[in-house]
C-alpha cells in the first residue's frame, strides 16, 4: 500500500553546501526505494496561527518499507549533519488519506 510522507521544511540559505551533499546522499536513496515526489507548495499566505515552515513537500513511497530504507539505513544517518545545517526547520510525517468525500463548510458569519 502506498505511503504518503508530507514534509515541511525551511532550508538555510546560510548552508548551500549542506543542501548539496544532503541531496547527494539522499536523492540515490529515494530512487532506490522509488519514491515519487507528487508535489511542492511554498507556504505563502497564514490564514490562522504561525507558518510551519517555507515549503511543504509530497512523496509518496511504495509502501512503508521502502520509507523505512530510506530514514533507518546507515546512509541516511550519515546525511544528518548535513540535514541539520541545510535545513532550519526539518519535519516528515506520514500522512493518511480520507477517502470521504469533501464537506462543504459554511463560512461564520460576523
Amino acid at each position: 500500500m502506498p505511503v504518503t510522507i508530507v514534509a515541511l521544511l525551511t532550508i538555510n540559505d546560510a548552508e548551500p553546501a549542506a543542501l548539496a551533499e544532503y541531496f547527494r546522499i539522499t536523492a540515490p536513496l529515494m530512487e532506490r526505494a522509488k519514491a515519487r515526489m507528487v508535489k511542492r507548495f511554498t507556504l505563502h499566505e497564514v490564514i490562522v496561527g504561525k507558518r510551519p515552515a517555507e515549503m511543504a513537500v509530497i512523496v509518496e513511497y511504495p509502501d512503508r518499507a521502502a520509507v523505512d530504507m530510506v530514514f533507518k539505513s546507515a546512509e541516511y544517518h550519515k546525511a544528518i549533519p548535513a540535514r541539520d545545517r541545510a535545513f532550519l526547520k526539518y519535519e516528515i510525517t506520514i500522512g493518511v488519506g480520507d477517502d470521504a468525500p469533501a464537506v462543504e463548510v459554511e463560512a461564520e458569519q460576523a
